[in-house]
């Protein structure tokens, strides 16, 4: 640039003058040199910030679609209660040995499957207990929550004081309800048949203790304590605590 104003400044006017200072043009023209190049300039660097700024947007991945896995089959079920079952009676029955425990095992078509537990308990006394898990026909029709309790559905719990043998209802922390309810055997007439009169007299020795949760999908869960087969005085072992684990347990379904 400074040459170029050189070579103005050193142009010998012709007569008549020109019109226009070359001081003035040579100047100009520089202040005009000076002012594309600061635009360039700042043109670039906006360029270049305005590049930094873009964010690159990607086009969103599509989701990968997962197939729903099927439901287990009914002796997939039957397997995964009966280990889960294997898994926490040692547990429950504290002190427990020789625990046996069947193959559930399901009536007819109903959706109903019971398990038979053997185990000698820590007086050397063999027990039973059965658990039976329902769906939610067989619950309505032979296990319904609505007068569970009732006497008259509970022909081998009265005493001989014609009173019904323990039977009551209550609620978990969680709102489950249960039922546990006591049984006891007839007195024995001279053919050694129970005697039934009415609601027949029993003897008034709890024998044997059930307890049964109701599941909000209709099913429930029923664990009978049946006590001993050689030694019935003994009564049942388990206490109310133990049946409440056994028969809210969310693992127990019947699916």
């Amino acid at each position: 640039m400074d040459e170029l104003e050189n070579r103005l400044r050193g142009i010998k006017l012709a007569e008549p003058p020109l019109g226009f200072d070359p001081d003035e043009v040579a100047g100009t023209a520089a202040k005009k040199v000076r002012n594309r190049r600061a635009v360039a300039v700042t043109g670039a660097a906006t360029l270049a910030m305005i590049a930094a700024a873009v964010v690159v947007v990607t086009p969103r991945e599509r989701p990968v679609e997962v197939t729903p896995a099927a439901p287990p089959s009914r002796a997939e079920q039957k397997a995964r209660d009966l280990q889960h079952l294997k898994d926490v009676l040692p547990g429950i029955l504290a002190g427990a040995k020789d625990i046996s425990v069947r193959d559930f095992v399901q009536v007819n078509d109903w959706d109903l499957m019971t398990s038979e537990v053997k185990y000698t308990d820590t007086a050397g006394v063999r027990r039973q207990i059965n658990l039976t898990i329902s769906g939610p026909v067989t619950t309505k029709e032979g296990y319904p929550r609505q007068g569970y309790c009732e006497p008259g559905r509970r022909g081998d719990a009265i005493g001989p004081d014609r009173k019904p043998m323990r039977c009551e209802e209550l609620v978990t922390p969680s709102g489950t309800p249960v039922a546990i309810s006591e049984t006891t055997p007839k007195n024995i007439d001279q053919f050694g048949e129970p005697i039934v009169t009415g609601q027949g007299v029993s003897t008034g020795k709890v024998t044997g203790r059930n307890a049964i949760a109701w599941q909000p999908d209709g099913g429930s869960v029923n664990v009978g304590d049946l006590g001993s087969w050689d030694a019935p005085q003994a009564g049942p072992s388990l206490t109310d605590e133990q049946l409440v684990k056994l028969v809210t347990d969310p693992a127990f379904t019947f699916r």
